[in-house]
């Protein structure tokens, strides 16, 4: 049995933003904290996307093992 719908887009919208935060959330991206006047302080947005790209594959790995760590009877 596959992963349901609504935790693959889950883990796409969790893998995604992770990817943001970690790589294309600094110049010369849009939405970049040069780009808004925050500043260059990275490191949370760091440690999020770590986070969500973790939990991401965390809910990957947690669905795999329910549906093939069940032998049929």
């Amino acid at each position: 049995m596959a992963l349901p719908l609504i935790r693959w887009i889950l883990i796409v919208v969790l893998v995604v933003a992770g990817i943001y935060l970690l790589i294309f959330h600094m110049a010369p991206w849009p939405a970049n904290h040069e780009a808004i006047g925050l500043g260059k302080s990275h490191l949370a947005h760091a440690v999020v996307g770590i986070v969500l790209i973790v939990a991401a594959g965390y809910l990957w790995f947690s669905g795999r093992r329910k549906t093939v760590g069940t032998p049929a009877a």
